[in-house]
Parts: structure tokens; C-alpha cells; sequence
């Protein structure tokens, strides 16, 4: 008896448009979420400032089209917020 099996490229989901993930939507909806917020609230500049973020942490980067600028910004705030331990030798 022979089985057959399926292979995936990866077991992220891709939408096909702009090679978007789930992850892609869901953080690009929490964006337009604050900016519709603070718009209704009369905060015109914050707002913009956040859809701007919010635009630039969805661009795609060039070394590889499923990365985008969040996933950097992520790593970026790791290291600068680890515990870092510095020693001193004399």
C-alpha cells in the first residue's frame, strides 16, 4: 500500500496578498484600532504618528519578503531591554 503525503513550504499561513500572514493582519488591525480611537478623541498628530508606525512596521524588508519591520522592531526591544551584565577587570 503506498501513502501519500502532503508537504508545505511553511505551516504559516499565507493570504497571497503582499506574501500577508495572520499575524500581519491582526497587528495592522491594532494599529488602525488606536489611530480610529485617537482620531475620534481629537488627537489628529499622535494619530497620524501612529498609522504612520503603523504602515512602516508592515513594509516588507528586502533580504526576505515574509519579514517585515515589526519582527525587527521586536528583536530591536529584546536586546535593548535584556539584562545585560557588565565586567569589569583591572
Amino acid at each position: 500500500m503506498n501513502n501519500m503525503y502532503i508537504t508545505l513550504k511553511s505551516i504559516k499561513r499565507n493570504l497571497g496578498l503582499f506574501n500577508l500572514e495572520f499575524e500581519d493582519l491582526i497587528i495592522g488591525g491594532i494599529f488602525i484600532l488606536i489611530f480610529t480611537i485617537l482620531f475620534l478623541l481629537k488627537i489628529y498628530t499622535l494619530s497620524i504618528v501612529v498609522i504612520s508606525l503603523g504602515v512602516l512596521s508592515l513594509v516588507p524588508m528586502d533580504f526576505s519578503k515574509c519579514n517585515r519591520m515589526y519582527k525587527l522592531f521586536i528583536l530591536f526591544a529584546k536586546y535593548l531591554f535584556k539584562n545585560k551584565k557588565y565586567y569589569y577587570f583591572k
